[in-house]
């Protein structure tokens, strides 16, 4: 199916000089225009990822503009077109990030590209144990030769690919449209366990692509549930901080509170 490619915005472009090459990270968000409930916690996203992407001569790149009505593809399948955008807005990469939007992450956190061994990697989502189980049993009949359990489960919140898992977006983004309305039909109405992320862990280890499984300090999720939103803990304990599992205007507070920390601790000027 052909997708026209929507309009991307391109924060920080620092170009990285090897050996004569240019070579450029890609932290690549989706958050489309018209969406009223990420309008606001976007802003504190920004922030500390154009922070960090400038300390790691890495590039920013935002979708803000949906290839499909985003009430029948939600956004979370839409960026799995991430190569297809790059390539047709003529921006160069080497390893790509894809990064939700209600993430922040640390200015003095190292560079993640640098632990992936150029595989496909991201971080275990295990403290959801019945929900991602429930995932995991709810598609199982779409991937009936692909057997994985909890224990090696990923977050989508957090993904690190490299130029040979084109081929695997291309296999998202076409399983998605066979299977358009079966998938929003689980999504919406039966199943209700998220949206691309199992089908994702089932293709991946379908399509037999190694993975290489970060350390949890890259993707610490479900904050309220680890007790450490005191005091800002969190800042204390992992690298990157993902704020899923609270309502909306909640995460807002949350995050604008983390970024005028982060200001205040690490010297940042807005």
């Amino acid at each position: 199916m052909l997708v026209d490619i929507g309009r991307v915005n391109k924060f920080q472009v620092k170009e990285l000089l090897i050996k004569g090459n240019k070579m450029k990270n890609i932290v690549f968000m989706t958050c489309l225009d018209g969406a009223p409930d990420v309008l606001d916690y976007k802003e504190w996203c920004y922030k500390s990822w154009k922070v960090w992407c400038e300390k790691n001569n890495c590039e920013m790149v935002i979708l803000d503009q949906e290839l499909r009505d985003k009430k029948i593809m939600k956004p979370t399948w839409q960026r799995w077109h991430v190569f297809e955008i790059l390539e047709q807005s003529d921006i160069e990469y080497n390893q790509v990030a894809l990064v939700d939007v209600d993430t922040m992450i640390h200015p003095n956190a190292p560079n993640f590209f640098e632990e992936t061994n150029g595989e496909y990697a991201g971080v275990n989502d295990d403290l959801m144990v019945e929900w991602v189980h429930n995932s995991i049993t709810g598609y199982q009949d779409m991937f009936p030769d692909v057997k994985f359990d909890w224990t090696t489960y990923m977050n989508n919140g957090f993904i690190v690919m490299s130029p040979k898992h084109k081929k695997l977006c291309k296999t998202i983004t076409d399983f998605y449209y066979s299977n358009e309305d079966e998938l929003r039909k689980r999504q919406h109405e039966t199943l209700k366990k998220g949206s691309d992320q199992t089908p994702v862990n089932y293709m991946v280890r379908r399509e037999g692509y190694p993975i290489t499984h970060l350390d949890k300090k890259w993707n610490f999720t479900q904050l309220h549930q680890r007790g450490v939103l005191q005091g800002a803990l969190f800042l204390d304990c992992a690298w990157m901080y993902h704020f899923n599992g609270f309502e909306k205007t909640l995460r807002n507070d949350l995050m604008r509170q983390t970024w005028d920390e982060m200001k205040r601790r690490f010297n940042i000027e807005d």
